[in-house]
């Protein structure tokens, strides 16, 4: 059958189609839930490595450093949130967890201040893109800095995870750490990719050929493993949610990317 305008306003086909999509999205593991995408499993997979130093960029009101904190009962958690009122909050929520360190402070390219699109009740999508949301916010001035200036300031040689959830400004971030990426001080780094890279124009061969640049090797993060392999154009499809990138010669790569059914490690 061909996609004729007959066939493609059939309601069953229709139908039929959107099925597909969803199916894609859930192949594609499209989700942004912590605890079903991934992101739980991976920080649970490394409880035994030697975690110290964790960066949580985009904290929001803090579920994922708190998360970090839980796993990674060793480690200090430095939680930034670059919108006052949102970092407020930020304080309040992990005021009694004293292995995390808020932060009213965005890490950027440089040093200075940055414009967001925010809103109260959607605070986890703020963002310097001008992204089609629903609702109407407001623009927010907010603080941000370089990330080699930050890990300067604050007497930071090694970061061990470095989780970047800042609604298309990730490119940003990472060019702000880029003594500290050509060093690779920076071990592991956890990232968003979207349909908001439509509207960067940094797409994921960019973030590719960027962490091939320092050495880094980059996969999909799934629920049960990290799909790391080479860029494919099919690869660009925006569904998201989150990259993991990591030292070619890190062995933990071989750990996070052999999936439970395996009967042992992945070889390179």
């Amino acid at each position: 059958m061909r996609p004729t305008a007959r066939a493609r306003r059939n309601p069953i086909l229709k139908t039929a189609a959107q099925l597909c999509r969803q199916y894609l999205k859930w192949f594609g593991n499209a989700s942004y839930k912590t605890a079903r995408n991934g992101e739980r499993w991976l920080l649970s997979t490394l409880h035994n490595e030697a975690i110290r130093t964790v960066l949580d960029v985009g904290a929001n009101v803090g579920n994922w450093s708190l998360m970090a904190a839980e796993l990674f009962p060793e480690a200090t958690i430095y939680a930034l949130e670059a919108v006052p009122a949102t970092a407020a909050e930020l304080r309040s929520r992990v005021g009694t967890e004293q292995r995390i360190k808020p932060f009213n402070l965005g890490l950027a390219e440089r040093s200075g201040t940055i414009v967001l699109n925010y809103h109260p009740g959607a605070s986890t999508n703020a963002t310097f893109t001008d992204y089609p949301h629903s609702w109407t916010g407001e623009r927010v001035e907010c603080p941000v800095m370089r990330g080699d200036d930050f890990l300067t300031r604050e007497g930071i040689e090694q970061v061990d995870f470095l989780k970047l959830d800042v609604e298309g400004a990730e490119h940003l971030a990472l060019d702000g750490f880029e003594a500290a990426l050509r060093q690779q001080r920076i071990r592991l780094v956890q990232f968003e990719y979207g349909r908001v890279n439509v509207l960067t124009h940094f797409l994921l061969r960019d973030f590719y050929q960027l962490f091939d640049r320092y050495g880094y090797a980059m996969g999909k993060i799934y629920p049960d493993y990290v799909d790391f392999r080479d860029y494919d154009l099919a690869d660009e499809d925006f569904l998201g949610p989150n990259y993991l990138a990591c030292r070619k010669d890190d062995d933990v790569r071989r750990l996070l990317a052999s999936p439970p059914w395996t009967a042992k490690p992945i070889q390179w």
